[in-house]
């Protein structure tokens, strides 16, 4: 199958890459930036900003990845790009899918759709937040789901839109708390954790979140949360490897943390997809070694 990727060099894309290429599919990158082409792929330097570049980027192709746009604190500090390139580039994408005849766009959501619900709450894939009470990635979110809709809908262009939980894994490129945690341990320095570590969340492993991406092909116009079950706090995550790895952790109390997120249930994916995850402590252990290596 001809699959292009947007984003794909990204630390995400990236994974799912590599992926399609074990599985045999004929593999276009489109990204912004140029980086290391993997065997049996080939790249194309595109800005999804740009129709017509992304309509010249994704022509010839059956499925679509779009995994391109900003990261949380990226649109946190410049909203302005965060509307550019995660809302005009998704509507760039779709347009270029519509227009060349692409038959499936797979779409890379997150699980910040579900910011302002309470913490209280669990969710699932039939809600998405209020963008009056979400912050600027998941009102970007939102509103690119709402694209695709609109595009299944008016042209018939099938879609898989993948809600990624808060995602870590040994790449350069992670901006987890995970990595934080390991890049200081690894150094042999103290971590500092604002206020007093009780913020939850659903920390999912990079490689679940590619096998979940591929296994989506095989599901037309569903929505899917691909998030680990495992809810726990930010304490938990800092004593547990500070009692395995032997590094100390201090608690700011001075420093505000975030909310927490509501539960947000991985059910469907697991039924449906076949989707397996990774445990915490196996994803940290695994994460370890890899990057003590790089050292």
């Amino acid at each position: 199958m001809n699959i292009a990727v947007v984003g794909g060099f990204g630390f995400i894309g990236s994974r799912i890459v590599d992926k399609l290429l074990k599985e045999d599919h004929n593999v276009r990158i489109v990204d912004i930036r140029v980086s290391k082409v993997p065997t049996g792929a080939e790249a194309c330097i595109a800005d999804v900003t740009s129709l017509n570049q992304m309509m010249q980027a994704l022509s010839g192709f059956d499925v679509v990845y779009h995994l391109a746009g900003t990261v949380l604190n990226t649109a946190r500090k410049n909203p302005h790009l965060a509307f550019a390139l995660d809302v005009l580039g998704t509507a760039n994408v779709l347009e270029a899918c519509v227009k060349n005849n692409v038959s499936k766009i797979i779409y890379a959501s997150s699980f910040y759709v579900y910011d302002g619900f309470s913490p209280e709450l669990e969710v699932d894939e039939n809600q998405r937040s209020d963008i009056f009470k979400a912050e600027t990635f998941g009102v970007v979110k939102i509103v690119g789901e709402r694209l695709i809709l609109e595009y299944a809908r008016r042209f018939n262009l099938k879609y898989a839109i993948l809600r990624f939980g808060p995602v870590y894994g040994p790449q350069d490129r992670c901006t987890s708390i995970i990595q934080d945690l390991i890049k200081t341990c690894l150094q042999g320095n103290q971590f500092v954790v604002w206020g007093a570590g009780n913020r939850k969340n659903q920390y999912t492993y990079l490689e679940d979140i590619a096998d979940g991406s591929i296994a989506a092909m095989s599901s037309d116009n569903e929505l899917f949360n691909l998030i680990s079950p495992e809810q726990v706090s930010i304490r938990q995550i800092a004593e547990l490897m500070a009692a395995k790895y032997g590094f100390k952790v201090e608690y700011d109390l001075s420093k505000p943390e975030g909310p927490s997120m509501p539960y947000i249930s991985p059910k469907k994916a697991i039924a449906r997809l076949n989707w397996k995850y990774t445990s915490l402590e196996e994803g940290i252990e695994k994460s370890f070694l890899e990057m003590a290596k790089k050292e």
